[in-house]
């Protein structure tokens, strides 16, 4: 298993003021703004021979697609980092195409990207948002977890691989949560 799900209980919210230079927008729609989320997630999320097509392909025709609830981080008016949420069923909000340039990181564009998608999933009245990442997300992991998401178990197999990923970045005590989002158990308990 190489992808981690992730839940959280969506938390009353106002869209955060500038942060660390830091300063957030909505995609306008245009070209220009496919091209910058495409530059973005390059590399990361989606290869590197991409071009705007790739945006339609990854984002609007995504179930719960509202262009609305996709913005872009900035600095010094430049886009760096991306997030969006899709709309589910259920008041459930669907983090999704979380990505920064790689100069960008380290910055805290993370934190800022998380505050974003919480306040634009509490702005659409969705009362929980789920997410999938990779496992060698490492520094999306821990924003993540940072952030109040917590560890969905939906069997053994990915049970094993939150302990497995939880123990080599040195968490431990992590609430999980089963696939019906109730409390399932602590991993990497330190006893």
């Amino acid at each position: 298993m190489s992808q981690l799900i992730m839940f959280k209980k969506v938390s009353p919210a106002e869209y955060p003021e500038e942060y660390a230079g830091f300063s957030f927008r909505r995609f306008n729609g245009s070209d220009e703004d496919k091209q910058a989320w495409v530059d973005i997630c390059k590399g990361s999320i989606i290869g590197e021979n991409n071009d705007i097509s790739a945006y339609d392909r990854c984002m609007t025709n995504e179930v719960g697609y509202d262009g609305n609830y996709v913005f872009f981080v900035e600095k010094e008016g430049k886009p760096i980092a991306t997030t969006s949420i899709l709309l589910w069923e259920n008041k459930q909000a669907r983090v999704h195409m979380v990505a920064a340039k790689p100069e960008s990181r380290g910055q805290g564009a993370g934190k800022y990207l998380a505050e974003i998608a919480n306040a634009a999933a509490y702005e659409s009245g969705c009362e929980t948002a789920t997410l999938s990442t990779d496992t060698f997300r490492v520094p999306a992991v821990k924003s993540y977890l940072r952030g109040g998401f917590r560890p969905v178990i939906i069997d053994d197999e990915a049970e094993a691989c939150w302990e497995k990923w939880l123990a080599e970045n040195n968490y431990t005590d992590i609430p999980a949560v089963d696939k019906e989002y109730n409390f399932a158990k602590i991993l990497c308990e330190n006893n």
